[in-house]
């Protein structure tokens, strides 16, 4: 006989192979479920909560036969300390009140093992009257171990960041003791007008790479008074355009080191928003200086300042070496560093700071580059005056 073919209509197949239909009753059908369940127990229990019924996977659950737990009240199958805190009679005055108890808690087996159970107390009503409960309960012992195992993970790199923000604070503190004596050594040499001719190129790279490690140091400070919750923002009102062109005629002898070109584009009218200067300067000057860091000789950086509906938006754009997309969706998390190699130096806080300072102004930041070579451009979304009061 050729098989029939299982692509046409059922209409078309003969009748053998029309399986008839056959019902059941709904006795039979709870009974057949009970039976049958592989991994779910049902529990029957009458109002004052004694089990009457133990179906299912019940003795497999907990490993009591029917005969030996039928009679003896559910609270049995409860860790001491809910007994203690009578949780078992509060499952039951839930169910009556609210038809249904749901809860997720640990449950003891006859051998004293603690499992996982995800249970629901079901109040049964008949006649308006409630007769008893039915409590449906399934093994979840293994989801809650990953559970744990994700709580003490986390719980573990929570004290790991706590470390990490102890260790840079001590860091800071003392690199900048360190740095302190440095500086002060220059300046009275140049004050005294002891540095020689032939000195002075070498004092002015000491007196400039200073300066850039006394910025890396205040930029760490404040990664970790961000991971601690203690920095605080001084807010005042000022022209963002005219801080930028300040800011731009900072890093001008950097740009120059490099033959570089910047371009300074700022309205003619002011630019009001009420933010804390000197974070808005660390903002800004991170942006140049990660512009002229991954910009080559003879580049070109562009910085913009606009309006754009209730925020003061600033750009800073680049003719650098890009960055891989691979690294763009991380690129302002610590220590994500574009090219470690061409870096120049550096903890890679710089972005990470800019993130979290405009965050806490309620504003944006984000980056678009369209491929290695290509530059990128950063923009900041800072909320003007008036959205800022709103």
């Amino acid at each position: 006989m050729t098989p029939p073919d299982h692509a046409a209509h059922p209409s078309d197949q003969p009748a053998s192979f029309i399986a008839p239909a056959v019902g059941v009753s709904p006795e039979t059908a709870a009974a057949l479920l009970w039976e049958q369940a592989p991994d779910i127990a049902f529990v029957v229990l009458d109002t004052a909560g004694v089990i009457t019924a133990w179906r299912g996977a019940a003795e497999g659950l907990f490993g009591y036969a029917e005969g030996e737990i039928v009679g003896k009240a559910i609270d049995v199958l409860f860790v001491d300390e809910d007994r203690d805190l009578g949780l078992p009679l509060l499952e039951r005055w839930v169910a009556v009140s609210a038809q249904r108890s749901e809860d997720d808690r640990w449950h003891m087996r006859k051998d004293g093992a603690r499992i996982w159970v995800t249970g629901s107390l079901i109040a049964l009503q008949q006649d308006g009257r409630h007769v008893g409960f039915v409590k449906v309960m399934a093994d979840r012992t293994n989801l809650r171990a990953r559970i744990e195992t994700s709580d003490n993970r986390l719980q573990s790199a929570q004290q790991q960041i706590q470390a990490r923000d102890a260790f840079f604070g001590r860091l800071v503190h003392e690199v900048r003791n360190a740095l302190g004596p440095m500086r002060l050594a220059a300046q009275i040499m140049e004050k005294k007008a002891l540095v020689v001719d032939e000195l002075a190129k070498p004092m002015s790279v000491v007196t400039r790479q200073v300066t850039q490690v006394e910025r890396m140091m205040a930029d760490l400070a404040d990664v970790v008074r961000l991971g601690v919750g203690k920095l605080t923002l001084s807010r005042t009102e000022f022209d963002l355009g005219a801080e930028i062109v300040d800011i731009a005629n900072v890093v001008e002898s950097d740009v120059e080191a490099k033959h570089q070109t910047i371009d300074v584009l700022v309205p003619p009218a002011p630019v009001l928003i009420q933010a804390d200067r000197q974070r808005v300067h660390q903002i800004v000057f991170n942006l140049l200086h990660n512009a002229i860091k991954y910009t080559p000789a003879r580049g070109r950086i562009w910085i913009r300042c606009t309006v754009e509906v209730s925020h003061a938006v600033i750009r800073v754009e680049d003719t650098g070496i890009g960055i891989d997309a691979a690294l763009l969706p991380v690129i302002f998390d610590l220590f994500t560093q574009e090219n470690p190699d061409e870096s120049g130096g550096g903890f890679g806080v710089g972005l990470s700071l800019v993130k979290d300072l405009v965050y806490a102004h309620g504003g944006f930041v984000e980056v678009r580059c369209d491929g290695k070579g290509q530059g990128s451009e950063f923009t900041v979304r800072l909320p003007l005056v008036a959205a800022a009061a709103a």
